[in-house]
């Protein structure tokens, strides 16, 4: 094989089922529900990721939204063949020798915080309507176990660990008061936990999302490392600027194999650039809420050996991109094959 071929970066735009765009009865984007995306054919998915130029496949293990599309006793899944999507689609990428890429969203399930209002962290529900799931709480062990469920079944080779955050998608989420906060809280600071959240000063809030986001990585990354050693692990907490205090020289961004920006802002690249350790590998995403990036850019992020992971979205049952998303989408299918042919 030629020594250029070798270096061809990995693309990746996913067709993204964690949501459903609709356009009536009033246009809504939400989570996907579990019939949605249930009769998708295995076959007809790899081979759209195929013709978008993407060279390893993409599919989550558990949506955004809280159910699975393999067999689980942890949770929901889709009715009918929707459960097997995974596990014959991992066959399909395996028998193509394709990379398999998988997904499980920290910070929220949308079915789980309805369930659980207890596990859900007070005041979260103003940055998103169904709030983010508590770290300190019973959560994390489902999280964990669902994670070694998976992966002594499909131990892919690399997991998407989508929002790792607390509170909100921006850092600046001020902790409040929880019966989950209590022994934490004095555990780090040798004092009770404040009645009223104004009584926590920036620098404790600073310091206990730091130290609680810091114990689920290492649970999280421990989980991996026991069921599925080769697997890679990936988080995507919101690099909303460089330099985020909440990041800066944390063990999440020291210790994951990968570094996503999901908004790839040449500032925030730039910034994992310099803290990323060799091994480390750099993931930019080319589509995003905010757009579509230059193709002259995404030529440039592969030559640097950067991921380049994309997603776009679609209206159930129909796998084809919302007819809003298909300029860009179009655009991410030219760039990913004229990088193909550049590489070989």
């Amino acid at each position: 094989m030629p020594e250029q071929a070798k270096k061809r970066p990995t693309l990746l735009l996913m067709f993204d089922l964690n949501w459903s765009v609709h356009d009536a009865p009033r246009p809504f984007t939400g989570p996907s529900a579990p019939q949605d995306w249930a009769d998708i054919d295995p076959k007809a998915y790899l081979d759209w990721h195929l013709e978008m130029g993407n060279n390893a496949i993409f599919l989550q293990a558990y949506t955004y939204g809280g159910y699975a599309f393999y067999p689980t006793r942890l949770g929901p899944v889709p009715p009918g063949a929707g459960r097997e999507l995974l596990p014959r689609l991992y066959q399909l990428a395996r028998e193509a020798g394709l990379p398999f890429w998988s997904y499980f969203c920290v910070g929220a399930d949308v079915a789980m915080c309805a369930y659980r209002h207890d596990w859900v962290i007070p005041g979260s529900q103003k940055n998103w309507w169904h709030g983010f799931l508590a770290p300190e709480s019973p959560w994390a062990d489902l999280f964990c176990e669902r994670v070694e469920e998976f992966l002594k079944q499909f131990p892919v080779d690399w997991i998407l660990f989508d929002w790792f955050c607390y509170g909100d998608l921006d850092s600046g989420f001020q902790v409040q008061p929880a019966w989950f906060v209590e022994q934490p809280f004095r555990e780090m600071f040798n004092r009770e936990m404040p009645e009223d959240a104004s009584q926590i000063t920036p620098e404790e809030s600073l310091h206990y999302k730091r130290e609680i986001l810091a114990r689920l990585f290492k649970r999280i990354q421990r989980t991996v490392e026991e069921t599925s050693p080769a697997t890679k692990i990936a988080f995507n907490p919101p690099y909303w600027k460089p330099a985020d205090p909440l990041w800066v020289d944390h063990p999440m961004v020291r210790e994951s194999d990968g570094l996503l920006a999901e908004y790839s802002r040449p500032e925030t690249l730039q910034w994992l650039e310099s803290v990323r350790r060799p091994e480390q590998q750099i993931i930019a995403t080319p589509i995003n809420v905010e757009g579509v990036v230059e193709e002259e850019v995404m030529l440039e992020w592969a030559e640097k050996g950067y991921v380049l992971n994309g997603y776009i979205w679609g209206t159930p049952p129909k796998m084809e991109p919302h007819p809003s998303l298909r300029p860009k989408g179009e655009a991410i299918r030219r760039a990913f094959h004229r990088i193909a042919r550049q590489y070989g």
